[in-house]
């Protein structure tokens, strides 16, 4: 099947969702966030395929609609902060249209794949070599992890190499759910990475739900009322942790970095967890509503591009690709041959386009236009759809290139492609740090497709199964 199959419950359900949306404040824009939701996972998502885009088109996509909830929770309408908030609103929604086209007429050059085909390939790996495997890059990301600051000139590529653990947890967990072995060990360190995701200045303990996310949906072929009734529980409960996540993460942040204000951690781990429990035991259950408005704040990322369009081009003209030609320019001028060349600081660029003071990166914070603020300002807003659509288009042959290339085995190349492309899930990264992780992570997954991946899928294979 081509399409995933969903039930009529299901769909009487979301045609009802649809609707309602009319009836709050701001329901237009509200209403033209789920309808470019829904156009967006049914394209994208196919059954038994990966599933990496419809999780950053998804995370896209709550950064857009969480901008008019924070309008709508207030009582407010969508422009009370900025007069192109709504207009931001509805760029912002065409503009992620326009970047998964190419993916999706790749994602349907994909033959047709089912569940047999799948377990096929499952069989054909060995379980326990991959875990063992899993487990040492475990150790070793964990150790490149406290020194990748330290080499300033090769932090990009050890992020990259700290970031190939994750196509082996992939590759763990979709054996463990396929051949259905060794799922406590996979739900073990499911945990274990979510624990130690909060021993980090940043949020990184929701990395290892992506993944899990990537893995599920990669094996959906059907929606029922019942995986939709657990999909909302989980989103109800994810929504909860965020907003007390929201609630404790200032203190916490302070005890890490010991009132530095930097982002560097400072205590131990032990130490770091510790603190974090008797936060949120006291803090936690203290949620108000303004804990929600900040979350919803934080979540979404429009509010730079609106506050960009009230200064480009009435006060700062467009800026005819100057920032993107700026930004090409510092990828590709190394700091090895270039000593003097300044650390990145995205506040700079997002105080001077949206009129807005920010703290910059000596004061341990970074705040950043994001990647469709960028294109807007250089381009204008016909103009922007052009480098959106090329970035979608580098995604796609990308994309197609490392599953048909790097071995003859689909477990095996969607492990890597997830791995590739799961850093970019974020509307509001900055365009530097956006292309520069771009061409360094494909170009190093390049190199390990041609001079370690061969090798690792001979290694991992099971000849006579388990």
């Amino acid at each position: 099947m081509k399409r995933i199959i969903v039930d009529e419950g299901v769909k009487v359900f979301l045609i009802l969702i649809l609707i309602s949306q009319l009836f709050f404040l701001n329901g237009i824009y509200l209403f033209a966030c789920v309808i470019c939701f829904y156009i967006g996972i049914y394209y994208l998502q196919h059954p038994y395929k990966s599933s990496v885009f419809t999780i950053i088109f998804t995370y896209h996509f709550l950064q857009i609609i969480a901008g008019v909830w924070e309008a709508t929770y207030l009582g407010n309408d969508i422009n009370y902060r900025s007069d192109n908030m709504g207009l931001a609103t509805i760029i912002s929604l065409a503009g992620l249209i326009i970047l998964v086209l190419p993916i999706i007429y790749y994602q349907n050059k994909i033959p047709l794949i089912s569940l047999g085909i799948l377990k096929k390939h499952a069989d054909q790996l060995s379980i326990n070599k991959t875990f063992y495997a899993y487990l040492i890059a475990f150790s070793v990301s964990g150790l490149l992890n406290g020194i990748r600051w330290l080499l300033p000139g090769y932090t990009q590529f050890i992020i990259t190499i700290v970031l190939l653990k994750w196509f082996f947890f992939l590759l763990f967990g979709f054996q463990c759910l396929l051949k259905n072995k060794r799922k406590r060990e996979f739900y073990f360190f499911i945990t274990l990475e979510f624990v130690l995701g909060f021993y980090s200045f940043f949020s990184d303990f929701k990395t290892v739900l992506f993944f899990v996310a990537v893995l599920y949906l990669s094996l959906l072929n059907r929606i029922t009322i019942k995986k939709l009734a657990i999909a909302s529980a989980i989103a109800i409960i994810g929504f909860l942790g965020a907003t007390i996540w929201t609630t404790v993460k200032v203190d916490y942040r302070k005890f890490l970095n010991k009132g530095s204000m930097s982002q560097n951690v400072e205590v131990s781990q032990n130490e770091a967890l510790t603190k974090l429990y008797e936060i949120t035991n006291a803090q936690g259950k203290k949620i108000s509503s303004s804990a929600t408005e900040n979350f919803l704040d934080r979540l979404q990322g429009t509010y730079h591009l609106a506050k960009s369009m009230d200064i480009v081009p009435d006060i700062i003209p467009y800026q005819n690709g100057k920032n993107w030609r700026e930004s090409f320019d510092f990828i590709f001028t190394p700091r090895l041959f270039n000593p003097d060349k300044p650390q990145l600081d995205a506040s700079i660029k997002a105080s001077k386009y949206t009129g807005i003071r920010y703290a910059r990166a000596d004061r341990g914070t970074s705040f950043s236009l994001g990647y469709f603020a960028d294109c807007y300002i250089d381009f204008g807003i016909v103009g922007m759809m052009i480098p959106l659509f090329l970035i979608g288009w580098v995604y796609g042959v990308t994309y197609i290139y490392f599953l048909k290339n790097s071995s003859t085995n689909l477990i095996f190349n969607y492990s890597i492609v997830c791995a590739l492309f799961m850093r970019f899930f974020a509307f509001e990264m900055d365009n530097i740090f956006f292309i520069g992780s771009l061409f360094t992570d494909v170009f190093m997954y390049y190199l390990l497709s041609k001079f370690f991946f061969p090798w690792l899928y001979r290694f991992l294979l099971e000849p006579k199964g388990e």
